[in-house]
């Protein structure tokens, strides 16, 4: 009696185990994790200069169906450069009218399961950008690497490519363009993240 009494408490244990497993969710640690964005500008002699910059307020998380949603303040960009700071706040984000960016996709959460520590996976994901009310799909190129048991690391392996025309961010880009006297600044952005993910208590 004592045996199947205690092979049942292991089943009833490895059951309940594997139940908090799969329900599991993840949140970005902000502190040990970096969203960066691309300009490259051209001054009127025809001179160009790539910069990179960088969102400080953003949020990421992963449910246990592996929908992700990430969400960046639009007020947040860094530039170094504070009014340039401001500028691109006000006049290409609009900041006050779309205070945000989300992107949504969708991981293979069967497959991240079964990673050990150490190992690396890398996915193609179909994403969903809305930005300055518009919603774009933007294919994602992503390396999900297993740090520990309780977290993650997801850095894209190629830039996301996102082009400010489908965003109907052109006029702003122009309006930054004015006023720093510049030829021209590029219309393609290309964005990299580092997100470390740790799983919600």
């Amino acid at each position: 009696m004592r045996f199947q009494t205690a092979l049942r408490y292991l089943t009833a244990t490895l059951i309940m185990s594997t139940a908090v497993s799969a329900q599991a969710s993840w949140k970005l640690d902000g502190d040990a994790s970096q969203l960066t964005f691309q300009t490259t500008k051209m001054a009127k002699t025809g001179a160009s200069t790539v910069e990179t910059h960088a969102f400080d307020s953003w949020r990421a998380r992963v449910n246990d169906k592996g929908q992700l949603s990430v969400e960046i303040d639009l007020d947040s960009a860094k530039t170094g450069i504070e009014i340039r700071d401001q500028r691109v706040s006000e006049k290409l984000f609009e900041a006050g009218t779309y205070p945000l960016a989300v992107m949504t996709a969708t991981l293979d959460m069967p497959t991240l399961d079964v990673m050990e520590p150490g190992d690396t996976q890398e996915m193609e994901v179909d994403g969903q950008l809305t930005l300055h009310d518009s919603t774009q799909s933007l294919p994602l190129s992503l390396q999900v690497t297993r740090l520990r048991g309780d977290q993650w690391l997801v850095q894209t392996v190629k830039p996301v490519m996102v082009d400010a025309d489908k965003f109907s961010l052109v006029g702003g880009i122009r309006t930054l363009r004015d006023l720093a006297g510049l030829g021209d600044i590029a219309t393609q952005v290309p964005v990299a993240v580092k997100a470390v993910m740790v799983k919600e208590e």
